[in-house]
């Protein structure tokens, strides 16, 4: 077939209605994604048994039927009757042999006997639902994971699934169980992470990275190909791609992805959590304990931290904002204060816009605080009891954390909004007496440029070239 996606979407929405087509329009896959997600198929001369898992318009079946070998077929399955009348219109236009199943894609049984499954899911947090599996009963928390899930069963041996998915499958404990059963069940090809939310998903209002990934039903490959920052407006083969091992890419028990391999001035340090340090979550949250906070220092009260406290590499109390300073004594009761001692605190979230992924400061209380929800504490202690840091090991640990080469080791790992305290723990730390070194070559309470923090840890490690 010689025509173009442009060509097949134009016909199909040629029969569609004024207001068909305006809710067609909301829902279809951009078309230079589509072509890329398609192309990751490996070309085969043999006629194939094709999947779109939630068809949407039908766009991306259509891409790839055109691109198969004749005599090929699909199977459509989208939930809403307009939006199946789309994809039987699209899929009209490229193949004779095809089917749509107006139905939710849960409400069917597929067999595993599908050459090739594309999908663009719903993103969308769910209440953790559980899919059974042939390695048993699988936890599920977000809609696009459960649809992968269901896709990759779907896939006949030696067949292969392309998504269009956010990135944050790859890291955090949501995903822990759906990762590690992702990466038992089929072999990780390629993994093509967007460079940019606003160049084709800005009327989408995501938060978090797009992604390609393509799995396929066999032992795990030798390499994994991997586009670290792709652009919709040119082939993926005309861009950049590193091949790395799947080891080489995985971190931890939780098996946390990033998208390259580590620097290697990192590789000597164990990971934040085999130095003896914890990450843990601020035990606040805000609006189940409103009747805590207070405005002005209350007898008996405590202080409370936000993220607006962070002030460069300190924090900062009290300050003059909208949140409240203080809770009241009755905090005691509660379980949301915090040992008095030092510590070093991370805002929970950030985005791949900001300057910083990790933003770091060195917190010191001489009485018991309580620390707000959106804000992770990194102690000593375990996940049942917080032991405040040694306060040179809490300095230097700061200013580890707001080096250059650990915000680039971030970014590799982490693709959503929320910096995560399972994220943390993995992260290359250098060993306690290391930091007290560190801490005691710039102090934290001055003003530090980023070049001047990144000399500072370079030369105590002797780095050749400074982060």
């Amino acid at each position: 077939m010689s025509e173009t996606i442009a060509e097949i979407r134009n016909k199909a929405a040629a029969s569609l209605s004024p207001e068909q087509q305006q809710q067609w329009e909301q829902f279809l896959t951009p078309m230079p994604v589509a072509e890329q997600a398609t192309s990751l198929f490996t070309h085969s001369d043999k006629p194939v048994h094709i999947l779109d898992l939630g068809s949407g318009t039908g766009i991306l079946g259509a891409v790839t039927a055109r691109q198969a070998a004749p005599g090929s077929s699909v199977l459509a399955i989208e939930q809403d009757d307009k939006l199946a009348s789309a994809s039987e219109l699209s899929l009209a236009q490229v193949c004779d042999r095809t089917k749509v199943i107006h139905t939710s894609v849960f409400n069917v049984l597929l067999n595993a006997e599908f050459d090739r499954v594309i999908l663009n899911p719903p993103y969308k947090k769910i209440r953790p639902i559980t899919i059974p599996t042939s390695r048993g009963e699988l936890k599920i928390t977000n809609l696009y994971a459960a649809f992968l899930v269901i896709a990759v069963q779907a896939l006949s041996e030696g067949g292969e699934c392309v998504a269009i998915i956010p990135r944050s499958w790859m890291n955090g404990a949501y995903f822990k169980d759906f990762r590690k059963w992702l990466l038992d069940e089929c072999s990780l090809d390629v993994i093509a992470v967007y460079g940019s939310r606003q160049e084709h998903f800005k009327d989408m209002s995501i938060l978090q990275e797009i992604m390609l990934l393509k799995v396929s039903k066999r032992p795990q490959t030798r390499s994994v190909t991997i586009y670290g920052n792709i652009t919709p407006v040119r082939s993926l083969g005309s861009q950049p791609s590193v091949q790395a091992s799947l080891d080489s890419i995985t971190l931890g028990r939780d098996r946390i992805l990033c998208i390259q391999q580590q620097d290697s001035r990192l590789s000597e340090f164990k990971s934040l959590e085999a130095q003896g340090l914890w990450v843990s979550t601020g035990k606040l949250v805000w609006f189940r304990n409103r009747d805590l906070l207070s405005e002005n220092k209350p007898v008996d009260g405590y202080p409370l931290y936000w993220a607006d406290n962070q002030n460069g590499l300190m924090t900062q109390h009290p300050i003059e904002c909208d949140r409240e300073q203080w809770v009241t004594s009755n905090a005691t009761d509660r379980n949301v204060l915090l040992p008095a001692g030092d510590y070093c605190i991370v805002n929970r979230f950030s985005a791949k816009e900001q300057l910083h992924r990790i933003h770091a400061s060195y917190l010191s209380s001489n009485v018991e605080f309580a620390a707000d929800n959106k804000l992770n504490y990194i102690h000593q202690g375990t996940s049942r009891k917080t032991i405040p840091l040694n306060s040179d090991v809490a300095r230097g640990l700061t200013l580890w954390l707001s080096t250059t080469i650990i915000d680039n080791w971030y970014r590799q790992i982490s693709g959503s909004t929320q910096v995560n305290a399972t994220d943390l723990r993995q992260l290359p730390c250098p060993s306690k007496e290391q930091l007290i070194q560190l801490s005691r070559l710039l102090p934290t309470d001055i003003y530090a440029s980023q070049s001047l923090i990144d000399q500072t840890v370079g030369g105590l490690f002797s780095w050749t070239k400074a982060s």
